[in-house]
Formats: C-alpha cells, structure tokens, sequence
C-alpha cells in the first residue's frame, strides 16, 4: 500500500525593506494570500532594524516584525519560530490544527565573512528547520553580495551557507539532508544587459525577454549556484531599484539595472540526485580568487559596474575560499556518493539478473562503502522506497505585489503547493502527574507519552518542554518554572517520557497549576495542558 499523503500550502515572502523604511499604516495582507489559506507561512525580510547582535531582542523591537504578528496571530497562525542575523529576519508561522504536528524546532544562522578579500560582514543567512509530519523541512532566508559583477562572490556565498548549517536532529544533520529546502532572500543577481534597453523593454511589458540575461538563471544552467532547486516562472517585472516609495526605477547617479534580485527557490529531497548529476566541477580555487575576469566580461553587457575594492587581502581572501571550497567539494561529494548508491541499489531491485554486475560495480567504485551501516540500511528500505509517496512541490503562483510602495525594492512571494508523504498523524500526547498532589518540599515529575507515533523520539535534541502555570494564564512567557522533556529509564505505561521538576519549583500554593507542553521554545501554541493538584503538607 502506498503512503499516504498531506498536500499543504506555504506562502513564501521575500522583501527588502531599505534599512530605514517603516510599515506604518501599510496594507501588507495581500502578500500573505490569506485568501489562499496557506498552512504555513514564511516572511523573510532584508535590511531591517537595526544592526543589533541580539536576535530576540531586535525581534520584539522591529516595527516589521510586530506588523507581521498583528497581521497573523489573530488569524489562527503561530510562530514556530524566529531568528535574525544583522538585518537579516526570518519567522516562520503555522496553523493552529498543524502545530501538534512539529518537532525538532531548530533556528541558526551564517555570516559571509570575507568574501572576494573583501569583508562583507552584513551579509548572511537565516535558517529555521523542523519536522512537519515527521518530514525535514528547512526554510532559508538570506542578503547576499551585492553589485552587478560580483556573480562569483555571490555564488562562494551560497556554497558556503549551504554546507556551514549544521543541526542536531539525529535524522538530519545537514542542510542537503532535508526533504524539503525553501531558499529565499535578495540574492543580488542581475540581469546582464545594457542599462538602457533594459529600461526601455520594462516599460514596453518586454520584461520577459530579458530573463534569460538573469544572472542566476544563468549560474544555476552552468552548475555553479542553487544546483538542483527550482523556481516558480517569471512573469513579473524586476523588483529592484527604485525611487523611494515609487514606481520609477532608479533615478539616482547610480543608475541601476533593473533586476530581479529578491527571489523564491525551492528543492526536494528527490532534487539531491539532479544537484549531485548536474554539478559543475570544473571551478577551482583558481578562477575564484578574484572577481576581476568576470567584471571584464560583465562590463560589455552592461553600463554600470562596481570599481575594484581597493586593498584587497588576497591571502585572507584565499584561505576563506580554501575553507569554502573544501565544503562545496565534501558536500556534494556526499550527494554524488548517495545518488550512485541509490541507483546501484534501484537496478538491483528492479533487474534480479543484474544483482551480481550490481555487487561488483558497487565494490568497485565504493570500497568498503557497502559494508557501511548507511549503505545497509538503503538496502533494507529498497523495497519501501518505490511505494512511497515522492516529496514534491508545485508553484500556485510566483509574483512581486508592485502596489506596496514603501520600499527601494518590491516584495516577491512564492504559493506553493506541498505534497508531503506522511505516515504518522499530528502528535497525539498524554500528561499525567507522579501522584495525585504535589505536596510542598517533594519533587514532582510529569510522565508523557506520544500516541500513534511509530519508531524512536529524541527528546534531548528535539527542545521540547513543560512549562508550570498558574491558572487562568494568558501569556506564554508567564510560566513560574519550567523543564525540559527527557526520556525515562523505566518506562512504564506506555509514558517513555518525563518532565523532572524539583522541590523548589513547587508554587507554595493549594490550589492547581496547569502543566502545558510546548514543542519548541519558540512555539506559541501548546501541544497538551493538563491540571496539578497542589498541596501544602504531605
């Protein structure tokens, strides 16, 4: 029997907000597409606030952010989660009836360093990941270099955000591991072409034609960036530069080309194998230790190219590069590696004739690889993997909202449809207290367990938590005490999993609390509330 399936919708919003730009009485609904119902929903945003090193903070205090929240928490939506590097936002909201369904909530974020031998320190990447019926699901939002020539820049950029991600889910440890990857941001690619006619064809509604001068289009062709995601068609005109709170292109003494820089990309787990297959692997570390050969080549096509930095560090540039390099190439070694595998192991299960060709080749070219625990364990699910459902994502629409006049850029959202295998349901969980009363001076322990959910749970690398409340709580953050799940020595009951509370953290009060399991920190809607009973003597 085939697996079943969730299609879910996620609204994906990228918008560069100009630094000093405010929300102010703006209507933002429509790039929500509230109207859509989207299940989920991520709002990334560039150049925002203020350059604070303090994400949460700078979170509470963005008037962006604060719009966002207004918009959607009275709507049925909640945070699963946020983070912030520089002006770099991202938050990610869901469901209420979806929000049983997460796990392993997880938030961090990359900084581009040198890049060029050019310090570019306010440039980076935000990432949230978390699994979504028991489906890995990482959204990206990221700034990267800016300037019509710096395309190689911009592509050491991507490649060094793509493997410094590192996470602590035992299933997913890496970025490349996801089952689903949702990249958005302004990417700063231009469109190559002369300035002028650019102009002219944008006003005639010939913005079309002018895609295929787009440098990311072109970049992703040649295997050198974003290998092995998609995009929605473009059918928009580009969303930068212009006037301030206009229509008008850019206006300034700069002149820049229009461009679409601000974009939505997206790959699934089945578009690791193309990435491995399409890869460019020519580059090295030779043709990326400057940008200058490429600045040559842009300025015929185009009229308005960044002067060389001066003072350039070309040894710090080149050990940044040697360090990067050395991740693309682990990386997608890594993919190349899986892709083969996976292969080898489809011909044997679908030719049994072909088995004894298959060992060989597979020792040939893998060594010991296949008496590898990874390679035993592809071997076991073959069968499986045919009858299950592909992960896989549709575009409902990819568009820029022109109307929104606040920044120098125009907002782009993506509404995409998810097909999402699933083979366990939202998390279904039971609390029950160690003993009828807490008492006073006696520690007290919460036993949980999850039902219907098939297979190990890791609670220390996933963050769920308890939290102790008073009754008739309103506010998530008002918790007196709080705990972290952990998994029980004895299990008992069915409940594999506990909550430890100590002496101290007894309320000092008969009446009962409320004991609320939240997911992840950062989750705003309870997965479970049950009642304690509190008792002063014993």
């Amino acid at each position: 029997m085939a697996t079943e399936s969730k299609k879910l919708k996620f609204q994906v919003v990228t918008y560069n907000v100009a630094e000093l730009a405010k929300p102010d009485g703006a209507d933002l609904t429509p790039i929500l597409a509230l109207e859509d119902k989207p299940d989920v929903i991520s709002i990334g945003l560039e150049e925002s606030g203020d350059f604070d090193f303090i994400p949460d903070e700078e979170h509470k205090q963005d008037p962006w952010c604060k719009k966002f929240d207004s918009l959607l928490w009275g709507r049925g939506y909640y945070v699963v989660a946020l983070t912030s590097v520089f002006q770099i936002k991202l938050r990610v909201y869901i469901k209420k009836e979806h929000m049983r369904a997460v796990s392993h909530v997880e938030a961090t974020t990359s900084k581009s360093g040198f890049v060029g031998g050019v310090s570019n320190i306010f440039k980076g990447a935000a990432t949230i990941r978390f699994r979504l019926y028991g489906k890995h699901v990482a959204f990206i939002n990221c700034h990267l270099t800016a300037f019509d020539a710096r395309i190689l820049d911009r592509n050491t950029e991507y490649w060094q955000f793509f493997a410094d991600q590192e996470f602590a889910d035992p299933q997913c440890e890496e970025l490349y591991q996801h089952d689903y990857v949702i990249w958005s941001g302004d990417l700063n690619y231009r469109v190559a072409f002369d300035n002028l006619e650019t102009r002219k064809m944008v006003a005639d509604g010939r913005h079309l034609e002018l895609v295929q001068y787009d440098q990311l289009k072109t970049q992703q062709k040649e295997g050198l960036a974003f290998v092995g995601f998609e995009e929605g068609e473009i059918t928009f005109p580009p969303s930068y530069k212009f006037d301030m709170g206009t229509d008008i292109f850019d206006s300034s003494k700069k002149q820049r080309v229009p461009s679409w820089c601000d974009r939505v990309l997206f790959r699934t787990k089945g578009d690791r194998e193309i990435a491995a297959n399409t890869v460019n692997w020519d580059p090295t570390l030779k043709n990326l230790s400057d940008s200058d050969s490429e600045s040559e080549e842009i300025s015929k096509k185009s009229d308005l190219v960044s002067p060389k930095p001066a003072n350039k560090s070309k040894k710090s540039g080149t050990l940044f590069k040697k360090k990067v390099m050395r991740k693309k190439d682990h990386c997608l070694r890594s993919e190349e590696m899986r892709r083969k595998t996976l292969g080898v192991l489809r011909m044997m299960h679908l030719t049994s004739s072909a088995k004894a060709d298959a060992q060989a080749k597979i020792e040939l070219k893998f060594g010991d690889f296949n008496d590898s625990e990874q390679f035993q364990e592809l071997l076991t699910k073959i069968d499986n993997e045919s009858k299950k459902v592909t992960p896989s994502i549709e575009v409902i629409s990819y568009k820029s909202y022109p109307e929104i006049k606040i920044s120098d850029h125009k907002p782009v959202a993506a509404l995409l449809n998810v097909v999402m295998p699933s083979s366990q349901g939202i998390r279904q969980l039971e609390m029950e207290p160690q003993h009828a009363t807490w008492f006073k001076k006696k520690s007290m322990k919460i036993h949980i367990k999850h039902l219907g959910i098939s297979g190990k749970i890791s609670p220390a690398s996933c963050g769920h938590w308890v939290g102790l409340y008073k009754k008739g709580w309103v506010n998530k953050s008002t918790y007196f005490t709080s705990a972290y799940v952990q998994k029980k020595n004895k299990p008992k009951g069915g409940y594999d999993l506990k909550a430890k509370f100590g002496t101290r953290a007894h309320p000092g009060e008969g009446d009962a609390i409320e004991a609320v399991y939240f997911m992840s920190k950062d989750a705003s809607e309870p997965a479970a509330v049950i009642q304690v009973k509190c008792g002063y003597f014993v």
